[in-house]
């Protein structure tokens, strides 16, 4: 497998996003367009969110700056974002369960070892399928939607366990 041009680039931008976005509604003192990005408590889900947000904001700014489109972007995109939503709940819930103990530096190291899965998986896609147009179009609404829910469960979190802040026991903001 060839790497992809901007591999180690997206991992280093997206990973330094995801770490900024895990500060920046606390520094903004709760401002809810801020929160719409970044974390807005200890749960999964939100640190989820901000690896996952970032992978959409390189995304589009390589589109925006580059001229050629990328072969199969969209559904790259959407399996990119989809590994990273998987990756991080199921390593997470996984180590505490098989070793029952709760670590930061684990939790670390999962969100930049899904990273780094995600942008793996996004060159798998890139370089060895031929997707169709109309399917491409499928997964550019899919992406919209799964950022869509990235907004609303920022506010109307379900009351699962993955959406509960493990400091404060609350859900959303």
């Amino acid at each position: 497998m060839r790497i992809c041009k901007e591999f180690f680039l997206d991992i280093v931008v997206i990973s330094i996003l995801g770490t900024l976005l895990h500060f920046a509604y606390e520094f903004s003192g709760g401002n809810l367009f801020v929160a719409i990005f970044s974390a807005v408590n200890e749960s999964v889900w939100e640190h989820i969110k901000i690896a996952v947000i970032p992978i959409y904001v390189v995304a589009i700014a390589k589109m925006w700056i580059q001229e050629d489109r990328k072969r199969n972007l969209w559904t790259s995109l959407f399996f990119k974002a989809l590994t990273t939503i998987i990756m991080i709940p199921l390593l997470f819930y996984g180590y505490q369960a098989i070793f029952n103990i709760e670590s930061v530096i684990i939790d670390i190291i999962i969100f930049y070892v899904s990273i780094i899965i995600s942008e793996i998986i996004e060159c798998l896609i890139q370089n060895k399928l031929n997707i169709s147009a109309m399917v491409e179009d499928v997964f550019k609404y899919l992406n919209l939607f799964l950022f869509t829910i990235f907004v609303i469960f920022t506010f109307l979190p379900p009351k699962f366990e993955m959406f509960k802040d493990k400091i404060s026991n609350k859900y959303g903001i």
